[in-house]
């Protein structure tokens, strides 16, 4: 989706903004990806966020939740933080407090930024609805939202019960599978490489997902980290406690 977008902005002669939200235990292939498109022509300002967010724990009932890049954590990062990163010693965001949920960190950034700019903003998610019934429920159904003009794949921004002048929007929301790689294939667009090696270890490309691997969903895929890039694979078996994830492993 930000490659699309970098085609749209570089043919209207218009800039935009990224915001990463990186959450420590990723793929060496994923922050690569990363860095690549930070080279963007069209791209002003790349947010790579790399705070103390509150995650979901599936693995353990010890401990429900983890904190990526938490300083007394430091000894047991699965990456060493990036360097040009917004991280908690250089914040600008006097909202945030350490152990924010990730839902609530992307809605208080929302508001933060357009009330930076104070104009109307659109937020490009690149979700897509054949994922999970939930997100064709979010853009489906009008009269559960406000939209921008009526269109259905947008929705303006709400926080506790107030309405924002953001609108989310997902422009890839009815993109199939075969989609995103006939594009990558037809645009030469570029590409996280884990994908690449993921279908190489037997998933499909229905199968493949990339998030923090701790999640009720994601721990499904742990092994993953062990096929794939052996030596993160370590990290993250010491990053969060260990009691059932050691079980999970067995």
């Amino acid at each position: 989706m930000v490659q699309l977008a970098n085609k749209v902005a570089k043919r209207m002669n218009k800039k935009f903004d990224v915001l990463y939200i990186d959450l420590e235990a990723q793929y060496k292939h994923t922050i690569e990806h990363v860095e690549e498109l930070k080279e963007l022509s069209q791209i002003r300002d790349f947010y790579h966020i790399a705070l103390p967010i509150a995650l979901r724990n599936a693995v353990s009932v010890l401990q429900p939740k983890w904190i990526c890049w938490e300083e007394e954590s430091k000894h047991l990062w699965v990456r060493d933080m990036p360097k040009d990163c917004i991280n908690i010693k250089n914040c600008p965001f006097p909202w945030f407090k350490k152990g924010e949920e990730f839902e609530e960190f992307t809605v208080q950034f929302a508001q933060w930024y357009q009330q930076k700019y104070n104009q109307k903003v659109a937020c490009g998610i690149g979700i897509r609805t054949d994922e999970s019934l939930n997100r064709f429920r979010t853009i489906a159904f009008q009269d559960r939202k406000f939209t921008f003009k009526d269109y259905n794949w947008t929705t303006q921004l709400k926080s506790h019960q107030k309405c924002f002048d953001v609108y989310n929007f997902y422009p890839i929301y009815d993109w199939t599978a075969e989609d995103i790689w006939g594009a990558v294939s037809q645009l030469d667009l570029k590409f996280n490489y884990i994908y690449e090696l993921m279908y190489k270890n037997g998933l499909t490309i229905y199968e493949q997902r990339l998030c923090q691997p701790y999640g009720d969903d994601q721990k499904n895929g742990l092994d993953q980290f062990k096929a794939l890039e052996y030596e993160t694979w370590s990290k993250v078996l010491n990053r969060v406690n260990r009691c059932q994830l050691w079980k999970y492993i067995l």
